[in-house]
Order: structure tokens, then sequence, then C-alpha cells
């Protein structure tokens, strides 16, 4: 049923072949030792300022290593208690303090509140943070063979950050029939006043191990997130969603159900680079009271070669009482895989 997702993945191709926006590079970057860089800032995100130059290309500038960021460009900052300020940046007297030139006025900032930044009239390439990711296992005993592949596309605006992803997973085994899984997603999240958010997300997903032919899912949600920082984010969401199931044996359906979501993820800009994301999600129906499904993924990335991460995943579905009736079905699905992922 992976076919029915390819349009999904379509996506991901018409996203990268976006060309990225000319700009000047005037911004300037003053070094903690005293050197001073000139180039153009692109954005600063889990601890690390990219920051494009003429000589030495893309480079990515520790946060804790930076004295001073002086942009004429206006940059949106986020800090860690969901406060955003708009302007240029200009050199501050104290060096601790990041200081932001607004309509109200010169502003200033702890540099360790400072969770995230972006040029204003950055272009879509600048905003786009794109991977690719494939998996491959074979062993001669039980002759089983294990494929899998996906791809990710988060875009970053200061008031609202939309992410897409896709995965898809086959197995072969000798003598046997093959499975597959199949997942795409979408979600929007809105940023609000005091950490808080509204959500609006869809998934499509095929699973032979649950029975599920092709299940279409949309719903909204509201948030918080109590913790954001350049180390760590954790979020937390409930709303409601409907979906809609066409099973692989029996009549399909369409049921309203609430929804409970917790995710973590923690980074860390070290030798190696690595980075590891939780998310956990429950499904209470309620039009069929009773019922219940609950998902939960984790992935652990180990970045050994600039752009390309080691990754090693997790997941588990439950579905307390499927729809299909096929007796080959499970009630649950869980597995571990391994994918070299490249960023773009």
């Amino acid at each position: 049923m992976t076919r029915k997702l390819v349009p999904i993945l379509c996506l991901f191709v018409a996203l990268a072949s976006s060309l990225p926006a000319l700009a000047d590079r005037t911004d300037i970057v003053v070094m903690k030792n005293g050197d001073k860089v000139t180039g153009e800032v692109k954005g600063l995100l889990r601890g690390k300022l990219e920051f494009k130059t003429d000589s030495m290309g893309t480079i990515y500038i520790e946060w804790l290593d930076i004295e001073a960021v002086i942009s004429q460009t206006g940059q949106s900052v986020e800090l860690a208690n969901g406060q955003r300020f708009f302007g240029p940046l200009r050199k501050s007297e104290n060096t601790d303090m990041v200081s932001i030139e607004t309509e109200q006025g010169l502003v200033g900032v702890g540099v360790m509140d400072v969770v995230a930044m972006y040029p204003v009239e950055s272009s879509l390439w600048d905003r786009l943070e794109l991977s690719a990711r494939v998996g491959f296992s074979w062993d001669k005993a039980s002759n089983v063979g294990k494929y899998n592949l996906g791809a990710s596309a988060r875009y970053r605006h200061p008031k609202h950050i939309t992410t897409a992803e896709f995965s898809a997973e086959a197995t072969t085994v000798e003598g046997d029939n093959d499975t597959s899984r199949s997942n795409a997603s979408l979600t929007h999240l809105r940023f609000r006043p005091n950490k808080r958010f509204s959500g609006y997300f869809g998934n499509l997903e095929s699973n032979d191990e649950l029975g599920i032919d092709l299940r279409t899912l949309a719903g909204v949600g509201y948030g918080w997130i109590p913790i954001r920082s350049n180390n760590n984010w954790f979020m937390m969401m409930a709303g409601i969603d409907v979906n809609h199931e066409i099973p692989v044996e029996g009549e399909s359906e369409t049921n309203l159900e609430a929804m409970g979501r917790v995710t973590y993820e923690y980074f860390r800009y070290s030798d190696p680079e690595r980075s590891f994301d939780t998310t956990f999600t429950l499904f209470p129906s309620i039009t069929d009271f009773g019922r219940w499904r609950a998902e939960l993924t984790a992935n652990m990335n180990f970045e050994f070669i600039e752009d390309f991460t080691l990754v090693f995943s997790i997941f588990g579905n439950y579905d307390s009482d499927p729809i299909s009736e096929d007796i080959e079905s499970s009630k649950s699905d869980y597995g571990v895989s391994s994918s070299l992922e490249y960023k773009f």
C-alpha cells in the first residue's frame, strides 16, 4: 500500500527544488577570541549559528563561543520563555547581552536566553531543513530482508513551524508473504504567547501487521512548551481528530478520537554531534468508546561525517480493538531499524 503514499513523497521533491535567494553578506560575528567574520546570518538553532561567508562557505559556530552578532538585516530573536523580538542586531557593551533595535527602542536580552534566530526576510530555502535516509539489512540464516527509507522537511518561521515526514518499510521472507508499513504526516504549530501554541495535524498510514490498508487522519490541538532551550525541547499537546480506516478485510469505519501527545528532543553538539527525540501519542476513541490506540517513536542520531548521520529508530503501535477481520492481523506492531541519513 506504499504506492498510495507516493504523492506525499512528491512534496519533498518539490521543496528540494527550491533555489536559495542571494543576499548581501554584511553581517559580522565577533568571536570571544577577538576574531571577526563577515557574512550572512542564516539562523540560530540548537546552540549553533549558521553563518554563510564568501571565502569559507557556510560555517556553524557554537553560540557560546560568540561575543557579539551585528546585523543590519532584521532578525527574529526567540527567547526560552517564548518571547520574540524583531529588528537589527547591535553590538552590546555587555558581552552577556544581545542588543536588538526594535520599533519600541533598543532591547537587551541575555545570551543564554536566546534559543532561536532567523532573518525576518529570509528565503524559503533558508528556513527549510531537508533530510533523506535509507537502510537495509539481510541475513543468510533466516533469509529475511528488511528495507526502509524516509524523508523529512521542516519549515521554520518566527511565528510557526511546519513539519512533513514520510517513512516506509518492507520486510521480505523466503517462502512467506512480504509485509510493509508506511506513514506520511504533516504538522503545523502556530506559536502563541506564554509558550503556548495551536496545532494542526494530518496523517496517512498503511500497516499490514495491524491489518490497515489505509488510515486517514486529520485533527486540531492546543499545547504548551514548558522547556525549550539550546539542548532540550519538551512539548505537550491535547486535541481531537477524525480518522477514516480501510481495513485489509472488513468494512471501513470513520471515528472521532481524542488525542494526547508528548514530545521530547535532546541535542548535543560535541564530537560526535548527537541528538535524541521521542514522541508518544495516545488516541482514545470517542465514538467507539473503550477502544484506544497508542503510538511511540524514538530516534537516536549520530553524525559521523558532516551532513551524514547514523540513525537508530524504535517504533511501536497498539490498537486495543482493530477493525480488520483478517485473522492474521495483530493488535500491536513494533520494531527497530538503522539507516543512513543525509541532510541537505
